[in-house]
């Protein structure tokens, strides 16, 4: 029975990519052959005495092959994100092909025959070369394509100023428009953005026939001005986005006005880079108005299909999987709900979570980790973190030997927490909660039909739930049993944030996931979390729609934390998005990490053998710093208009949970973490300039702190 797990884990493993082992298969034998061309083919013919060895070669490949495709895997060259490949794959393409050279060496002098050493060179060479250039090549064919992504139509913006700038970075990272021109009636440059400036609408027009829609962004326009415009592309049947009152009322439109990758401070010239603002194009804008004028604005067919998008790409890491050639198939495995902390709730509601239980949760998080457990009636059993954080990421994660020192009887659940979109080490923590097995004891089932499908569940899991707070790790992935697993399919239950300063965004929202329960079915859990989240309505609005289908039962007097089609509206064109969104996040992150590595500053490391991060914050820790010091760094980089911050004051030092009895003092590696943390800004509107200049304020500042 293992050997067949063992084998059917070998093949899911090999079709997962192997459309790259193919390409290994080619670059092994075409390495080795050319090397037998180079160093024996001359004249057009072999040398005499050595006719026969393309023969005897030829006989000694396909082993060779098997063998260079065992060690590939051996060294996770397979279930890769190829499009992030950095030095860690580098060093892992160099360990693989040293190991294969000298199997090279090995194999042909016992089962060939002695070849030069110019012949293993060209070979090993020739190979590094060909699987670099497969994996590297994939990464640069990802980046050229999204760089010439096309665009729908042409658009032309209005305005001269830094509301045209912003307005330009809008277009230039959405997918919709491809802005072709600026019209200033200043004329004060030639050039924005490299686009062509001209001094009226009509000459504009008149060089770009194409236009289909103008973005008026001059909040110095006058009434008459607007109107002749608003004519002007009447009569030419334009589309028209004015966007002058957000940037005339700043004060009223915090949201939009703070989006601004860098925007002009009122004293002066300096920049002022915020620390998180959303990133929103018109693809998000189309869809909340379309939306809106379908009709249908609370939970209904937008929301179902964000829930089975998302459930694709946890499963396949692929934003762009076509879930209605298959509904079924992705249906009733991800609820969308108003907030993570929602989420997480109704994660241990449905478990079956209650007083008298205790939940393991890290010292080091946001407080809805630990309070959607009290609020079901739960005691919270912080434990604390590993000294500096896990060894490899540096990601403050809780100290395992804590962990499995705390699991009582009494212990039902086990929040963990992938901080700053780096996954927990799961594997170590399904160890130990399998190993205390024998002190869970589940549920028993008390007539209700919430309190019987608990009792099913925590019979079915048969041990201490592992329940993943992953607000902040949508796309990121571990590899688990051989398999690139994404957050989401991991843990026995997951919660997702899809707040405004997430990577992904509803506006707020969040989403509930799980894995199947032994005895339960996705349906009956996913039926269960609608009840739930809708009052204990038995049918949602949707569902009432139906012909005849008014009737309705409450089956318990719950809540009501349903999404709504206008936040999934602005989910489903940011998961069109999102890979495009986590590349630039990755660029941004080699830049501070080239910064740290100079400086000597501990921080994050986001992608490391086996995991990959969703690279959501980049938390710093500079040597010899305490409180006090990291305050007065903060102050001294808002003063050079760099906003930053920290994640998190540890909860044992909040008021809330100081009247449980908690103490600060009880967690000390979580507290000497704490004391030299900053977050840096790390956002899509960041440019590499931006980012550039968030790298000279903070040597300038260290050097005088």
């Amino acid at each position: 029975m293992e050997q067949s797990n063992r084998k059917s884990k070998v093949i899911e493993f090999v079709k997962s990519d192997l459309w790259v082992v193919l390409l290994d298969i080619i670059s092994v034998n075409a390495a080795y052959f050319l090397a037998l061309l180079v160093r024996f083919f001359v004249g057009g013919k072999f040398y005499e005495s050595l006719r026969r060895l393309p023969f005897f070669y030829s006989q000694f490949a396909p082993y060779y092959t098997v063998f260079c495709i065992f060690i590939f895997a051996l060294f996770k060259l397979y279930g890769g994100m190829w499009r992030y490949a950095g030095v860690n794959d580098m060093n892992r393409i160099v360990f693989a092909s040293t190991i294969t050279a000298v199997a090279q060496v090995a194999g042909t002098l016992l089962f060939v025959a002695r070849m030069p050493l110019t012949f293993y060179f060209i070979g090993a060479a020739l190979q590094f070369v060909f699987i670099s250039a497969t994996r590297f090549g994939y990464r640069f064919f990802v980046v050229e394509r999204n760089r010439i992504s096309r665009k729908e139509a042409d658009a032309l913006v209005i305005g001269g100023g830094e509301e045209a700038h912003y307005i330009l970075r809008v277009l230039n990272n959405g997918i919709t428009y491809r802005p072709v021109c600026v019209v200033d009636k200043n004329n004060r440059v030639k050039v924005m953005d490299g686009l062509q400036v001209y001094s009226s609408l009509e000459k504009a027009l008149d060089h770009h026939s194409n236009v289909k829609c103008v973005f008026i962004a001059d909040s110095s326009l006058s009434v008459e001005e607007k109107r002749f415009i608003h004519d002007q592309c009447e009569k030419k049947k334009l589309i028209i986005r004015d966007y002058t009152s957000f940037f005339a009322f700043p004060a009223e439109n915090d949201n939009f006005y703070g989006a601004q990758e860098v925007i002009q401070s009122s004293k002066g010239d300096k920049q002022v880079i915020p620390f998180s603002p959303p990133d929103i194009s018109n693809s998000e804008i189309g869809e909340v108005v379309d939306t809106l004028r379908s009709g249908w604005i609370t939970t209904g067919p937008r929301t179902k299909l964000l829930e089975r998008r998302l459930a694709a790409y946890i499963e396949t890491g692929d934003a762009s999987v076509d879930t209605e050639r298959d509904p079924d198939r992705w249906k009733n495995r991800v609820v969308c709900l108003n907030s993570a902390t929602a989420a997480e709730e109704l994660n241990l509601r449905i478990l079956g979570i209650r007083e008298g239980d205790e939940v393991i949760v890290p010292a080091y998080t946001y407080t809805a980790s630990a309070s959607a457990a009290i609020h079901c009636g739960a005691t919270v059993k912080f434990v604390d973190i590993q000294k500096d954080g896990d060894k490899s990421t540096h990601m403050p994660e809780m100290d395992y030997e804590q962990l499995e020192a705390a699991i009582t009887p009494r212990t039902k659940a086990v929040i963990t927490v992938d901080l700053g979109g780096i996954v927990c080490d799961y594997e170590r923590i399904f160890e130990i909660v399998k190993r205390k097995k024998d002190l869970f004891t589940p549920l028993e089932p008390d007539g209700t039909p919430l309190g019987d499908l608990s009792a099913r569940i925590q019979k079915g899991i048969g041990r201490v739930a592992v329940v993943a707070d992953c607000a902040h790790s949508l796309g990121a992935s571990r590899i688990i049993n051989f398999k690139k697993t994404y957050c989401g399919a991991i843990a026995d239950f997951t919660s997702f944030s899809f707040h405004a300063v997430k990577n992904f965004t509803t506006a707020e929202g969040g989403a509930s996931t799980w894995n199947r329960v032994l005895g339960v079915t996705n349906k009956e859990i996913y039926k269960f979390y609608q009840l739930l989240s809708l009052h204990g309505q038995s049918k949602d609005a949707l569902a009432k729609t139906k012909a005849g289908a008014w009737e309705y039962d409450i089956v318990g007097p719950w809540y009501k934390c349903n999404m709504t089609d206008i936040m999934a509206a602005i989910g489903l064109r940011q998961l069109d998005r999102y890979p495009k969104l986590l590349e630039k996040r990755e660029r941004i992150i080699r830049k501070y990490d080239e910064l740290c590595d100079e400086l000597g500053i501990s921080h994050l490391c986001h992608h490391v053998d086996g995991m990959d991060s969703s690279n959501h914050l980049y938390l710093i820790r500079i040597p010899e710093f305490d409180t006090e010091k990291r305050n007065l760094f903060i102050e001294k980089m808002a003063e050079q208009g760099v906003s930053t911050n920290v994640h998190y004051k540890p909860l044992p030092m909040m008021t809330a949970y100081k009247t449980y009895g908690w103490d600060v003092k009880d967690f000390p590696n979580t507290f000497d973490y704490y004391s030299n943390l900053v977050s840096l800004p790390l956002h899509t509107l960041l440019t590499e300039e931006d980012t550039d200049h968030i790298c000279d304020v903070i040597r300038k500042v260290i050097a005088v702190i």
